[in-house]
Protein backbone atom coordinates (compact mmCIF):
# COMPACT_ATOMS: atom_id res chain seq x y z
CA UNK A 1 0.00 0.00 0.00
CA UNK A 2 1.09 3.65 -0.97
CA UNK A 3 2.20 5.72 2.36
CA UNK A 4 0.51 8.37 2.67
CA UNK A 5 1.46 11.28 4.92
CA UNK A 6 0.49 15.09 5.93
CA UNK A 7 1.91 18.00 7.35
CA UNK A 8 -0.42 20.67 9.12
CA UNK A 9 0.81 24.00 9.44
CA UNK A 10 -1.38 26.51 11.25
CA UNK A 11 -1.35 29.89 9.25
CA UNK A 12 0.66 32.50 11.46
CA UNK A 13 -0.61 30.96 14.12
CA UNK A 14 0.15 33.54 17.27
CA UNK A 15 -1.43 36.45 14.89
CA UNK A 16 -4.03 34.73 13.94
CA UNK A 17 -4.99 33.63 17.49
CA UNK A 18 -5.36 37.41 18.29
CA UNK A 19 -7.03 38.26 15.30
CA UNK A 20 -9.91 35.35 16.45
CA UNK A 21 -9.69 36.88 20.08
CA UNK A 22 -10.39 40.34 18.30
CA UNK A 23 -11.59 40.70 15.12
CA UNK A 24 -11.09 44.24 14.18
CA UNK A 25 -7.56 43.34 14.00
CA UNK A 26 -7.49 41.23 10.59
CA UNK A 27 -7.97 44.55 9.21
CA UNK A 28 -4.29 45.58 10.13
CA UNK A 29 -0.74 44.57 10.32
CA UNK A 30 -0.44 42.34 13.54
CA UNK A 31 2.59 41.80 15.02
CA UNK A 32 3.19 39.49 17.95
CA UNK A 33 6.14 40.55 20.04
CA UNK A 34 9.06 38.80 22.77
CA UNK A 35 9.41 41.84 24.61
CA UNK A 36 12.73 41.16 26.77
CA UNK A 37 11.79 43.98 29.15
CA UNK A 38 15.26 46.03 29.27
CA UNK A 39 13.58 49.00 27.24
CA UNK A 40 9.91 49.77 26.07
CA UNK A 41 11.17 48.48 22.22
CA UNK A 42 13.55 45.56 22.87
CA UNK A 43 13.06 42.05 21.87
CA UNK A 44 11.94 40.24 18.51
CA UNK A 45 8.89 39.32 16.24
CA UNK A 46 7.78 36.41 16.99
CA UNK A 47 4.93 36.40 14.05
CA UNK A 48 3.39 38.90 12.20
CA UNK A 49 -0.16 38.43 10.31
CA UNK A 50 0.52 38.62 6.19
CA UNK A 51 -0.59 42.58 6.08
CA UNK A 52 2.30 43.11 8.73
CA UNK A 53 4.67 40.66 5.99
CA UNK A 54 4.03 42.67 2.97
CA UNK A 55 5.40 45.66 4.48
CA UNK A 56 8.78 44.03 5.68
CA UNK A 57 7.77 42.80 9.11
CA UNK A 58 9.10 39.09 9.15
CA UNK A 59 9.67 36.37 12.26
CA UNK A 60 12.77 37.34 14.57
CA UNK A 61 13.78 41.02 13.14
CA UNK A 62 14.16 43.30 16.64
CA UNK A 63 11.33 44.88 17.79
CA UNK A 64 12.06 48.56 16.67
CA UNK A 65 13.22 47.59 13.49
CA UNK A 66 9.22 46.26 12.83
CA UNK A 67 8.51 49.56 14.50
CA UNK A 68 10.34 51.39 11.83
CA UNK A 69 8.73 49.36 8.96
CA UNK A 70 5.27 50.03 10.24
CA UNK A 71 5.79 54.10 11.05
CA UNK A 72 2.86 55.92 10.25
CA UNK A 73 0.83 52.75 9.84
CA UNK A 74 -2.35 51.77 12.26
CA UNK A 75 -0.62 48.60 13.16
CA UNK A 76 -1.45 46.11 16.13
CA UNK A 77 1.67 45.49 18.60
CA UNK A 78 1.18 42.64 20.98
CA UNK A 79 2.98 40.95 23.91
CA UNK A 80 3.16 36.89 23.08
CA UNK A 81 1.06 35.21 25.69
CA UNK A 82 2.51 31.93 25.49
CA UNK A 83 -0.38 30.30 27.95
CA UNK A 84 -3.05 31.41 25.49
CA UNK A 85 -1.46 29.61 22.29
CA UNK A 86 -0.57 26.35 23.73
CA UNK A 87 -3.88 26.24 25.12
CA UNK A 88 -5.69 26.62 21.47
CA UNK A 89 -2.53 24.46 20.58
CA UNK A 90 -3.57 21.68 22.18
CA UNK A 91 -7.46 21.81 21.67
CA UNK A 92 -6.08 21.93 17.39
CA UNK A 93 -3.77 18.85 17.89
CA UNK A 94 -6.76 17.22 20.24
CA UNK A 95 -9.25 17.19 17.12
CA UNK A 96 -6.85 16.62 14.60
CA UNK A 97 -5.57 13.69 16.72
CA UNK A 98 -9.10 12.32 16.41
CA UNK A 99 -9.30 12.27 12.72
CA UNK A 100 -6.15 10.80 11.50
CA UNK A 101 -4.12 7.21 11.84
CA UNK A 102 -1.12 8.98 13.58
CA UNK A 103 0.06 12.32 14.63
CA UNK A 104 3.09 13.62 15.13
CA UNK A 105 3.68 16.86 16.85
CA UNK A 106 6.40 19.03 16.22
CA UNK A 107 6.00 22.28 17.17
CA UNK A 108 2.93 24.73 18.69
CA UNK A 109 1.62 25.39 14.99
CA UNK A 110 2.32 21.82 13.16
CA UNK A 111 2.60 18.45 13.08
CA UNK A 112 2.82 15.56 10.60
CA UNK A 113 0.18 12.66 9.93
CA UNK A 114 -0.51 9.61 8.64
CA UNK A 115 -3.39 8.27 6.47
CA UNK A 116 -2.05 5.58 4.99
CA UNK A 117 -4.89 3.20 6.64
CA UNK A 118 -7.76 5.27 6.48
CA UNK A 119 -7.18 6.60 3.10
CA UNK A 120 -6.59 3.03 2.03
CA UNK A 121 -3.53 4.67 0.12
CA UNK A 122 -5.77 6.64 -2.02
CA UNK A 123 -4.63 10.34 -2.53
CA UNK A 124 -7.95 11.30 -3.01
CA UNK A 125 -9.15 10.04 -0.46
CA UNK A 126 -6.82 11.80 1.83
CA UNK A 127 -7.39 14.62 -0.22
CA UNK A 128 -11.63 14.28 1.13
CA UNK A 129 -9.95 14.19 5.02
CA UNK A 130 -7.58 16.76 4.73
CA UNK A 131 -10.22 19.33 3.44
CA UNK A 132 -12.56 17.82 6.33
CA UNK A 133 -9.87 18.68 8.55
CA UNK A 134 -9.53 21.93 7.68
CA UNK A 135 -12.78 23.15 8.02
CA UNK A 136 -13.05 21.16 11.68
CA UNK A 137 -10.15 23.29 12.60
CA UNK A 138 -12.34 26.66 11.21
CA UNK A 139 -15.17 25.64 12.53
CA UNK A 140 -13.98 24.81 16.05
CA UNK A 141 -11.49 27.65 16.57
CA UNK A 142 -11.69 30.17 13.50
CA UNK A 143 -7.97 29.25 12.48
CA UNK A 144 -6.96 28.49 8.70
CA UNK A 145 -4.05 25.94 8.47
CA UNK A 146 -2.78 25.29 5.37
CA UNK A 147 -1.58 21.29 4.42
CA UNK A 148 0.09 19.32 2.13
CA UNK A 149 0.10 15.78 1.55
CA UNK A 150 3.00 13.51 -0.08
CA UNK A 151 4.58 9.72 0.31
CA UNK A 152 7.40 11.29 3.06
CA UNK A 153 7.50 13.78 5.51
CA UNK A 154 9.88 15.57 3.80
CA UNK A 155 6.93 16.11 0.44
CA UNK A 156 3.96 16.74 2.71
CA UNK A 157 5.99 19.79 4.95
CA UNK A 158 7.69 21.30 1.62
CA UNK A 159 3.83 20.72 0.22
CA UNK A 160 2.28 22.70 3.10
CA UNK A 161 4.40 25.78 2.48
CA UNK A 162 3.49 25.93 -1.37
CA UNK A 163 -0.16 27.66 -0.71
CA UNK A 164 -0.08 29.64 2.06
CA UNK A 165 -2.19 30.60 3.67
CA UNK A 166 -5.23 28.30 4.49
CA UNK A 167 -3.55 25.50 0.87
CA UNK A 168 -4.05 22.17 0.42
CA UNK A 169 -1.21 20.52 -1.73
CA UNK A 170 -1.43 17.40 -2.93
CA UNK A 171 1.88 15.58 -4.25
CA UNK A 172 0.32 12.01 -5.87
CA UNK A 173 3.54 9.47 -6.11
CA UNK A 174 4.01 9.72 -9.48
CA UNK A 175 4.46 13.68 -9.59
CA UNK A 176 6.73 14.19 -6.86
CA UNK A 177 10.04 13.57 -8.53
CA UNK A 178 8.89 16.66 -10.92
CA UNK A 179 7.55 18.61 -8.11
CA UNK A 180 10.76 18.28 -5.90
CA UNK A 181 13.11 19.09 -8.87
CA UNK A 182 12.67 22.72 -9.47
CA UNK A 183 13.18 23.64 -5.86
CA UNK A 184 15.81 25.26 -3.99
CA UNK A 185 17.55 23.14 -2.05
CA UNK A 186 16.78 25.14 1.38
CA UNK A 187 13.07 23.92 1.00
CA UNK A 188 14.51 20.70 1.97
CA UNK A 189 14.31 19.98 6.17
CA UNK A 190 17.85 20.62 7.50
CA UNK A 191 19.58 22.61 4.24
CA UNK A 192 19.96 26.05 6.22
CA UNK A 193 22.67 28.82 4.94
CA UNK A 194 25.17 27.41 5.34
CA UNK A 195 24.68 23.65 4.28
CA UNK A 196 23.22 25.79 0.99
CA UNK A 197 26.51 27.62 0.58
CA UNK A 198 28.14 23.82 1.15
CA UNK A 199 25.91 22.61 -2.37
CA UNK A 200 26.47 25.07 -4.03
CA UNK A 201 30.27 25.22 -3.90
CA UNK A 202 29.63 21.34 -5.72
CA UNK A 203 27.25 23.32 -8.34
CA UNK A 204 24.15 22.11 -6.59
CA UNK A 205 21.18 24.99 -6.35
CA UNK A 206 17.88 22.72 -6.91
CA UNK A 207 16.75 19.73 -5.06
CA UNK A 208 17.17 18.59 -8.41
CA UNK A 209 20.53 18.46 -8.72
CA UNK A 210 20.94 17.17 -5.68
CA UNK A 211 19.13 13.76 -6.67
CA UNK A 212 21.64 13.70 -9.53
CA UNK A 213 24.64 14.29 -7.50
CA UNK A 214 27.05 11.09 -7.30
CA UNK A 215 26.85 9.89 -3.73
CA UNK A 216 30.54 9.56 -3.23
CA UNK A 217 30.69 13.46 -3.53
CA UNK A 218 27.90 14.27 -0.77
CA UNK A 219 30.05 11.52 1.11
CA UNK A 220 32.72 13.46 0.81
CA UNK A 221 31.25 16.65 1.90
CA UNK A 222 28.53 15.94 4.40
CA UNK A 223 29.36 12.30 5.65
CA UNK A 224 27.51 9.28 4.50
CA UNK A 225 24.62 9.46 6.56
CA UNK A 226 23.74 13.09 5.41
CA UNK A 227 24.78 11.97 2.06
CA UNK A 228 21.89 9.45 2.37
CA UNK A 229 19.19 11.53 3.62
CA UNK A 230 19.97 14.59 0.94
CA UNK A 231 19.28 11.54 -1.83
CA UNK A 232 16.85 10.35 -0.42
CA UNK A 233 14.60 13.75 0.31
CA UNK A 234 15.89 15.02 -3.24
CA UNK A 235 13.18 12.05 -4.64
CA UNK A 236 10.86 12.11 -2.05
CA UNK A 237 11.66 8.50 -1.20
CA UNK A 238 12.71 8.99 2.67
CA UNK A 239 10.82 6.24 4.58
CA UNK A 240 11.03 8.16 8.11
CA UNK A 241 7.90 7.60 10.18
CA UNK A 242 5.13 9.37 11.51
CA UNK A 243 5.82 8.42 15.24
CA UNK A 244 3.17 9.11 18.03
CA UNK A 245 3.24 12.32 19.64
CA UNK A 246 3.81 11.92 23.24
CA UNK A 247 0.85 11.77 25.54
CA UNK A 248 -0.11 15.69 26.49
CA UNK A 249 1.61 17.38 29.97
CA UNK A 250 -1.54 18.68 30.64
CA UNK A 251 -4.97 19.04 28.87
CA UNK A 252 -7.11 22.66 28.79
CA UNK A 253 -10.60 23.74 27.40
CA UNK A 254 -11.61 27.48 26.95
CA UNK A 255 -14.34 29.07 25.84
CA UNK A 256 -15.43 32.72 24.79
CA UNK A 257 -18.52 34.30 26.86
CA UNK A 258 -21.79 35.12 25.41
CA UNK A 259 -21.29 38.76 26.62
CA UNK A 260 -17.67 40.30 28.69
CA UNK A 261 -18.65 40.06 32.08
CA UNK A 262 -17.09 40.16 35.63
CA UNK A 263 -19.46 37.60 37.65
CA UNK A 264 -17.55 34.43 37.96
CA UNK A 265 -20.60 32.72 38.80
CA UNK A 266 -21.96 33.59 35.16
CA UNK A 267 -18.72 32.80 33.64
CA UNK A 268 -18.26 29.56 35.42
CA UNK A 269 -22.13 28.41 33.93
CA UNK A 270 -20.83 28.98 30.38
CA UNK A 271 -17.60 27.10 31.39
CA UNK A 272 -19.33 23.93 32.85
CA UNK A 273 -20.08 22.13 29.52
CA UNK A 274 -16.02 22.38 28.71
CA UNK A 275 -15.38 21.30 31.96
CA UNK A 276 -17.70 18.28 31.90
CA UNK A 277 -15.77 17.51 28.70
CA UNK A 278 -12.38 17.91 30.09
CA UNK A 279 -13.11 15.34 32.54
CA UNK A 280 -14.62 12.96 29.64
CA UNK A 281 -11.22 13.71 28.19
CA UNK A 282 -9.45 12.36 31.40
CA UNK A 283 -11.62 9.50 32.02
CA UNK A 284 -10.89 8.34 27.99
CA UNK A 285 -7.24 8.43 28.47
CA UNK A 286 -7.32 7.07 32.13
CA UNK A 287 -5.54 9.93 33.81
CA UNK A 288 -5.12 12.39 36.49
CA UNK A 289 -4.45 15.66 37.89
CA UNK A 290 -2.60 16.73 40.18
CA UNK A 291 -2.88 20.52 39.69
CA UNK A 292 -5.52 22.30 38.09
CA UNK A 293 -5.92 26.16 36.86
CA UNK A 294 -9.00 28.17 36.00
CA UNK A 295 -7.74 30.94 33.26
CA UNK A 296 -8.99 34.28 32.14
CA UNK A 297 -8.55 36.38 29.27
CA UNK A 298 -9.82 40.00 29.95
CA UNK A 299 -11.49 42.60 28.08
CA UNK A 300 -8.08 43.99 27.39
CA UNK A 301 -7.10 40.79 26.13
CA UNK A 302 -4.39 39.88 28.90
CA UNK A 303 -4.53 36.53 30.53
CA UNK A 304 -4.58 35.93 33.88
CA UNK A 305 -4.70 32.67 35.58
CA UNK A 306 -4.94 30.98 39.60
CA UNK A 307 -3.97 27.60 40.19
CA UNK A 308 -3.87 24.99 43.03
CA UNK A 309 -2.45 21.54 43.81
CA UNK A 310 -3.26 18.64 45.69
CA UNK A 311 -1.73 16.44 47.89
CA UNK A 312 -2.83 13.27 45.46
CA UNK A 313 -3.74 12.93 41.89
CA UNK A 314 -7.56 13.75 41.60
CA UNK A 315 -9.89 12.71 38.45
CA UNK A 316 -13.40 13.20 40.09
CA UNK A 317 -15.56 15.85 38.30
CA UNK A 318 -16.94 17.48 41.30
CA UNK A 319 -13.54 18.49 42.70
CA UNK A 320 -12.87 20.29 39.25
CA UNK A 321 -15.95 22.28 39.19
CA UNK A 322 -15.93 23.31 42.58
CA UNK A 323 -12.21 24.40 42.41
CA UNK A 324 -12.84 26.04 38.96
CA UNK A 325 -15.72 27.92 40.23
CA UNK A 326 -13.64 29.09 43.43
CA UNK A 327 -10.63 30.31 41.44
CA UNK A 328 -12.69 31.88 39.09
CA UNK A 329 -14.26 33.53 42.02
CA UNK A 330 -10.79 34.79 43.13
CA UNK A 331 -9.63 36.06 39.32
CA UNK A 332 -12.80 38.09 39.02
CA UNK A 333 -12.03 39.77 42.38
CA UNK A 334 -8.50 40.24 41.56
CA UNK A 335 -8.93 41.15 37.52
CA UNK A 336 -10.36 44.89 37.76
CA UNK A 337 -11.37 44.00 34.47
CA UNK A 338 -14.21 41.83 33.07
CA UNK A 339 -13.64 38.42 31.60
CA UNK A 340 -13.63 37.77 27.79
CA UNK A 341 -13.08 33.72 27.86
CA UNK A 342 -12.71 31.90 30.80
CA UNK A 343 -11.09 27.98 30.75
CA UNK A 344 -9.44 25.39 32.85
CA UNK A 345 -6.51 23.65 32.35
CA UNK A 346 -5.47 20.50 34.49
CA UNK A 347 -1.54 19.42 34.34
CA UNK A 348 0.53 17.39 36.27
CA UNK A 349 -0.80 14.16 34.85
CA UNK A 350 -0.39 10.78 36.04
CA UNK A 351 -2.09 7.13 35.19
CA UNK A 352 -5.22 6.93 37.36
CA UNK A 353 -4.95 3.21 37.77
CA UNK A 354 -6.03 2.65 41.63
CA UNK A 355 -6.01 6.39 42.39
CA UNK A 356 -9.04 7.53 44.86
CA UNK A 357 -11.34 10.50 44.93
CA UNK A 358 -10.02 13.39 46.71
CA UNK A 359 -13.11 12.51 49.54
CA UNK A 360 -10.50 9.73 51.16
CA UNK A 361 -7.88 12.36 51.43
CA UNK A 362 -9.70 15.04 53.00
CA UNK A 363 -11.10 12.97 55.65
Amino acid sequence: MVRVVGHLDLDYFYAQVEEVLDPSLKAKPVVVCVFSGRTEDSGVVATANYLARDLGVKSGIPIVVAKRKLQGVDAAMIRMQHEKYEAVSERVMSLVEENVDVLEQTGIDEAFFDLTDSSNGDFEQAKEIGEQIKRLIVKSEGLTCSVGLGQSKVVAKIASDYQKPNGLTVVVPESTVSFLSSLPVTKLYGVGPKVADALEAIGVRTVGELSRTPVQDLEAKFGRKLAAYFLAASTGSDSEPVSPREEPTQLSRIVTLKQNTSNAEVAFEQLSEAIEDLHTRLVSRGVSFRAISAIAILSDLTVKTKSKTFEAPISDLATMRDTTKRLLTELSGAAGKEFRRVGVRVYELANSENQASLSQYLG
